[in-house]
């Protein structure tokens, strides 16, 4: 075990981890001798990292001052990117406010994730199982919850004006929304929710097009080198985005200080509280713009492969005396969860267009 150790602590959620990891491996280009421990809430985007030794949980950290720290020449990196004074006013990316914190140079390095070929064939063969390239789309973001509002207006985008995105693109290809079963979604749609997330992952790879929000899902593609469209309603470009490499595309909407009577480090909450919303209905994108920009994204041509094996047979999901499938198996037999409940495929609505849901509510 290594007496040079570096502990880098990660808070947040799927997003916010990614993109550490090219903090990571900006820490490690200054301290190639040293092993960088990092502790966090998401140890499947760490897997097979090269830059990190090892990954402990939060909250599950057995012996990490014995045998990292104790009478050991040990940094400990803990840093919060989002209260650095650049990032706030939204002058520098979170990565280099993060290196600019931890005193680490920062010469763009980039997400990393790290896929097994296991983990890319079986994705490969859920989509292109499909009798059309797949359309991946992420409306929503952030851990949603029976409890919570199922929007945040500041970076969520309103369906009603995504399906008017979507709809030219309904005969060439077949649609997914990544979604929870507490956020809204498309009637008749088919929607990904899986909880190993390096499965979603590995979808995004196989994706034709993308139409992605500032959520896990654009840090990912940007990790996976796959150019995608992201909405902004809100202009977090520089702070969040990835300003030359996916096409991001900003609402029309201007924020009025009459908004912002709550805000605090930074001029607007995240979770997007209802009162300090600017819209005045749903139409905030250039509808337009946004599917010339789809337009544009070439389709991912699958190869031949040695693994041309059907798609695992239908299971159970974890239900009361149902066992549960095992690890990196999507959870199977569960209503609407797209690929995982089906054994050939994805298969499409009948209806040319999606309905919106019930309990879709429209940005206020």
């Amino acid at each position: 075990m290594n007496d040079k150790n570096i502990i880098f602590h990660v808070e947040g959620g799927i997003g916010k981890n990614i993109m550490a990891t090219a903090v990571a491996a900006a820490i490690k280009k200054k301290y190639p001798e040293r092993d960088i421990i990092t502790i966090g809430s998401w140890p499947a985007i760490w897997f097979n990292n090269p830059n990190v030794e090892r990954f402990y949980q939060l909250g599950n950290t057995p012996y990490i001052f014995e045998d990292y720290i104790r009478d050991k020449d040990t940094l400990i990196m803990k840093q919060e990117p989002y209260h650095h004074h650049g990032y706030i006013n939204k002058k520098v990316h979170c990565i280099q406010a993060w290196c600019e914190l931890l005193g680490v140079d920062y010469n763009s390095e980039k997400p990393e994730i790290y896929l097994t070929h296991s983990e890319s064939e079986q994705a490969r063969m859920q989509f292109g199982s499909s009798d059309k390239p797949i359309f991946l789309i992420q409306t929503n973001g952030g851990a949603m919850g029976p409890d919570r509002a199922p929007m945040s207006w500041v970076r969520d985008a309103p369906l009603p004006t995504v399906l008017k995105m979507i709809e030219p693109f309904f005969e060439q290809y077949n649609p997914v929304q990544i979604r929870t079963e507490h956020q809204p979604g498309f009637e008749n749609m088919p929607w990904i929710s899986s909880p190993n997330v390096r499965e979603l992952i590995a979808l995004i790879k196989w994706s034709s097009k993308r139409l992605f929000i500032d959520s896990f899902a654009q840090h990912a593609a940007m990790a996976l080198d796959k150019k995608s469209t992201v909405l902004w309603p809100m202009d977090n470009v520089k702070a969040l985005g990835y300003e030359h490499f996916h096409d991001n595309i900003v609402s029309n909407v201007t924020l009025k200080k009459t908004h912002l009577i709550d805000s605090y480090l930074g001029d607007l909450d995240i979770s997007g509280q209802p009162h300090m919303c600017p819209f005045k209905d749903d139409n905030i994108f250039d509808v337009e713009k946004v599917v010339k920009s789809l337009k544009r994204q070439k389709d991912t041509k699958f190869p031949k492969s040695l693994m041309n094996l059907a798609p695992p047979p239908q299971q159970q999901g974890c239900g009361p005396g149902q066992p549960c499938p095992p690890q990196g198996m999507p959870p199977q037999g569960m209503p609407q969860q797209g690929f995982g409940a089906q054994p050939q495929g994805i298969p499409m609505p009948q209806q040319a267009q999606p309905a919106l849901q019930p309990d879709v509510l429209p940005a206020t």
